[in-house]
């Protein structure tokens, strides 16, 4: 039986980083889904790497206000882990106030990350391939790469 390879006009890459800015996950989806249909499929990701003592040392997430959802908080708040989602600002909701004062100081570290793949590597800035697996393939070379210059 031939593989059915998937052709995505935009992308979207959707990775979680540790505090290096070193890729732990990553995925990839089309550009006109929203961004917090691909969360979960991102943090499940992390398992497949590590083992169950290593995620389970998870203790908070940043995200930005494109991942604010009450499904993404639900599934964190079951996980035992803290979320800091900024609150988008809706006039029929009033705003919450939470406890988001490293928000700023690190969310910067995921801003790095794609810095590194976006400047470094010109194959993954712009997409070129055709199908999505080749293309989330150049962006595996690339964070093997880069882990190769932090680490190295």
């Amino acid at each position: 039986m031939a593989c059915k390879a998937t052709i995505i006009t935009g992308t979207k890459i959707h990775v979680a980083v540790d505090c290096n800015s070193l890729p732990v996950s990553i995925v990839i989806g089309p550009a006109n889904k929203h961004d917090s249909i691909r969360f979960v499929d991102t943090v499940e990701n992390i398992s497949d790497y590590f083992d169950e003592y290593c995620t389970k040392q998870i203790k908070s997430v940043y995200a930005d206000k494109g991942y604010d959802s009450s499904r993404i908080r639900e599934y964190l708040r079951n996980k035992n882990i803290k979320d800091c989602i900024p609150y988008r600002n809706f006039k029929t909701r009033c705003s919450k106030i939470t406890n988001q004062n490293n928000y700023n100081k690190t969310r910067y570290v995921v801003e790095r990350f794609f810095a590194w793949l976006k400047c470094g590597f010109h194959r993954t800035r712009i997409r070129y391939e055709r199908l999505a697996e080749n293309y989330l393939g150049f962006i595996n070379i690339a964070s093997i790469m880069i882990y190769w210059r932090v680490l190295g």
